[in-house]
């Protein structure tokens, strides 16, 4: 099973957006199915007359058992729970003019409901709440968005919700965002961040040349415009910007740049194989300046954040124990 981040809170998204876009034709609604109430000490009354003789036996009533999706750490996902995000999902995907055709949404659909689940239960082991309080100011938010009270009521029906449902929903969406911010909160706003330039050429005896050339004495910026093949930076000597570990496209040049320790300071040749094409890359690396506690841009920031929570709750897929109880594909 493919593990996606958030992808719960992207789905919950991705409906309120495309809804409140859309015609104002009304979906189908899906019908609820029958749950028999149980009395709470588990008897089942008969209304049988009380002159009934004793020694007739008489079978017990069985318990209707609603179908699951799936269960999640014991915990369940009704199927008609599963079907009704699936179909909000398509709604959605039907009004942002995207083709389903060939694609695994239902897949898609039931592991955010599975993701529901994981992150609301590591949120009830660490005592993490959401008052309604909470959820009547985001929803009081919601309806200005939408226009006022009637276009989000309008909405709701529109998109097949209930508000016990949708504020179900919501509260979920808060205990996301919540424990995102307790899980991401120590990730550093700064970090160690060099600025380098680099020449790239698809020849060797090229890129021995111009290595002996650059550690002669040769201006580095002056052979990256000259041979570089890299167009977007070679105009401009081959710079390359600051950036952090984990930003560049070949982690060969990335872990050479980290590796020099003064500015001026010239890797070796770096060759890199392409596996799909079979060609070699060679690369040549000069350092101009190293930060060791550089604020991080903010796209550098959010990857950071990402890559945490990512972790984090790829953590807790590991950990779980899940069945699922349908096929989706």
């Amino acid at each position: 099973m493919i593990k996606r981040t958030v992808i719960f809170a992207l789905i919950f998204t991705l409906i309120f957006l495309a809804a409140c876009g859309g015609d104002d034709t009304p979906a189908p609604q899906p019908t609820e199915a029958a749950v028999a109430v149980v009395p709470e000490n588990g008897s089942v009354a008969t209304d049988m007359p009380a002159e009934l003789p004793t020694e007739t036996a008489v079978p017990p009533t069985a318990t209707p058992t609603e179908p699951l999706a799936a269960t999640v750490n014991g915990q369940t996902i009704t199927l008609s729970d599963y079907e009704r995000e699936l179909a909000r999902y398509e709604q959605a995907q039907a009004q942002l003019g995207n083709s389903l055709e060939g694609t695994s949404y239902q897949n898609i659909v039931l592991e955010a409901l599975i993701e529901k689940q994981l992150i609301t239960q590591a949120a009830e082991a660490e005592g993490l709440v959401i008052t309604p309080e909470m959820v009547d100011e985001k929803m009081a938010e919601l309806q200005t968005a939408a226009g006022g009270a009637e276009p989000f009521s309008q909405w709701l029906a529109l998109n097949q919700w209930t508000e016990a449902d949708f504020r179900d929903t919501l509260t979920a969406e808060l205990v996301i965002g919540q424990m995102r911010d307790r899980v991401t909160a120590d990730v550093a706003a700064t970090s160690e961040q060099v600025n380098a330039r680099y020449i790239q050429v698809d020849n060797a005896e090229l890129a021995q040349t111009l290595h002996q050339r650059a550690t002669a004495g040769d201006d580095f910026a002056f052979l990256a415009q000259q041979n570089s093949l890299d167009q977007a930076t070679a105009p401009n000597g081959g710079e390359l910007g600051f950036f952090a570990r984990g930003s560049l496209l070949v982690p060969e040049v990335e872990t050479a740049a980290f590796a020099l320790q003064q500015p001026g300071d010239i890797s070796e040749v770096i060759s890199v194989l392409d596996s799909e094409t079979g060609q070699t890359t060679y690369y040549l690396v000069q350092l101009i300046e190293r930060d060791m506690e550089r604020p991080l841009t903010a796209e550098l920031r959010y990857n950071l954040l990402q890559q945490t929570f990512q972790t984090w709750l790829s953590n807790l897929w590991d950990q779980a124990t899940i069945e699922l109880l349908i096929d989706t594909n």
